[in-house]
């Protein structure tokens, strides 16, 4: 079985709980590494387990979560490049940053940091338990093993079953951004979306063409200086390549946060919070409403999906700086990102 992409509209549920566990990621590990750790989902893929450790270019840690209960015995892969898991890794050592970097470059994990990678996992499958539990009830799932796969690397971890793979883009502290992977085999896949998946035309390569799909001409985009931060709580990963595109040509440091997470208007202060609102999520105007009456300094922009009059006008009740429709042009945010842009570039701290 070839490497694909799921139908549009046929797997939304399972895309819904897929960016939910992915965003737990960063929720439930930041805080144990000290660094944020930020999650960007991609689309859902399916594949067979060889395709999947076939098309590996680089060597990866590959965690594996045992389900327990209503999935009794089956497995939840978790897979992160191995330069990042050395970080997260060196990280919780707390080990000096040129010590974390020089490991990085050399890319292997030693047994010491095999050892400490078992502890990450531990506080990983307890938060992706915790999503599952909250989204499907009868479902748990802990730390069952983990090891190296990739080129010159073990292939039987990942079984043999089809497998429903959902790729994110993960980025831990400054370290340079890469791809991830959260995957089940097809037939817990389907049960989670609740309807069978049916498959899309085949991309060229799989999460990793996704990426750089997303990133053509991100590059390109002149670098404005930073002005400013934008902290973004966004639930459709749609609406990221776009985002990322109109901060760089803007001049705003993107900051990503979970899926589940809640704005605190302190924390925000002289920054922009962006909040898209899926339809079924109108609370999120009583979010902006709340951040614009405990904070007056901080700026939010709304980005709604499937906008009608009635939710315009509740965006506008909210006190919103900015309403936009999505889907939207990147330079149609720019322009509206550009109206609440401080007017200096912000200041470089001192070395």
């Amino acid at each position: 079985m070839s490497v694909t992409t799921l139908k549009k509209g046929t797997a939304e549920e399972l895309t819904r709980l897929f960016a939910r566990l992915s965003a737990s990621i960063g929720t439930s590990m930041g805080p144990l590494v000290g660094r944020h750790i930020a999650i960007e989902a991609l689309e859902p893929e399916m594949l067979d387990a060889t395709a999947f450790a076939a098309g590996l270019h680089k060597p990866c840690v590959l965690a594996r979560g045992l389900m327990e209960r209503g999935y009794a015995g089956k497995l939840l892969y978790v897979l992160f490049e191995l330069p990042e898991a050395v970080a997260m890794v060196g990280h919780l050592m707390m080990a000096p940053d040129e010590i974390i970097a020089e490991r990085r470059s050399k890319a292997t994990l030693g047994s010491d940091d095999s050892q400490a990678f078992g502890e990450l996992g531990n506080v990983l499958f307890a938060g992706l338990a915790s999503v599952l539990r909250d989204q499907l009830g009868n479902v748990d799932v802990h730390m069952q093993d983990h090891g190296v796969v990739g080129p010159g690397h073990d292939k039987s971890l990942f079984g043999s079953e089809p497998l429903a793979a959902f790729p994110f883009r993960l980025r831990v502290g400054d370290h340079a951004e890469s791809v991830g992977y959260l995957a089940v085999d097809r037939a817990t896949a389907e049960a989670w979306n609740k309807a069978p998946l049916e498959l899309g035309p085949a991309p060229a390569r799989g999460a990793a063409s996704a990426a750089a799909k997303d990133d053509e001409g991100f590059d390109n985009i002149p670098a404005a200086p930073i002005r400013g931060t934008i902290a973004a709580f966004v639930m459709h990963p749609e609406v990221f390549p776009t985002l990322r595109r109109s901060c760089r040509r803007v001049g705003f440091d993107l900051r990503r946060h979970g899926l589940g997470e809640i704005p605190n208007p302190a924390a925000h202060r002289n920054e922009v919070v962006l909040l898209d609102v899926p339809p079924g999520e109108d609370r999120r105007f009583d979010w902006c409403r709340r951040i614009k009456e405990l904070s007056s300094t901080t700026r939010v922009v709304l980005l709604i999906h499937q906008p009608s009059r009635q939710r315009v006008v509740m965006a506008f009740m909210s006190q919103a700086d900015v309403i936009l429709g999505f889907p939207c042009d990147e330079t149609d945010l720019s322009l509206k990102l550009g109206t609440i842009l401080p007017r200096e570039p912000r200041a470089t701290p001192a070395s």
